[in-house]
């Protein structure tokens, strides 16, 4: 029997659009409501924001017709070094562990390199483990503890990812 990341339907990353609103609603809305990320939580107005700033790069991951996934941040390529940080990347939770959110960070690596970033940072909360540990998988390292970041006082590590 083959692997399931070679029997699922192809996935598609792609640019956001603001037709992919409900979608991204509804992704952020599973992913994120949990106690930590309480204030953390994207709305349409910060969607909007992200679609329309040139400075920032936004992707989404479509199966079968449907937006499963996005990654987003902004892309600093005015700091020296140029860098890139990612604000949100989430994959609705009944395609989670098929290769979506690997998807989503190699094209968003792949974008930012292009662009001639050298470094990708990210905060992370401590409290979601399944989220340090892909990151942990992908390269990115803790560089230091944010206390009080999250809602309740939780910590955030602060990661990063050096791009060769």
């Amino acid at each position: 029997m083959e692997p399931e990341e070679q029997t699922s339907p192809a996935v598609e990353v792609r640019q956001a659009r603001a037709d992919d609103m409900g979608a991204l609603l509804t992704i952020e809305q599973q992913c994120f409501n949990v106690y930590y990320y309480d204030y953390y939580m994207l709305d349409r107005r910060d969607f909007e924001f992200y679609l329309a700033d040139a400075d920032s790069l936004f992707l989404v991951a479509v199966r079968e017709g449907q937006v499963v996934g996005d990654v987003l941040g902004p892309v600093d390529t005015w700091r020296d070094p140029p860098s890139a940080h990612i604000d949100s990347i989430a994959v609705l939770p009944g395609h989670q562990h098929q290769g979506i959110g690997t998807r989503l960070l190699q094209s968003f690596l792949e974008e930012v390199r292009r662009r001639g970033c050298t470094r990708v940072t990210l905060e992370v909360s401590t409290a979601n483990a399944t989220g340090l540990a892909f990151f942990a998988r992908h390269g990115f390292r803790q560089k230091r503890r944010l206390p009080d970041y999250y809602a309740r006082g939780l910590p955030a590590l602060f990661m990063a990812l050096e791009l060769g």
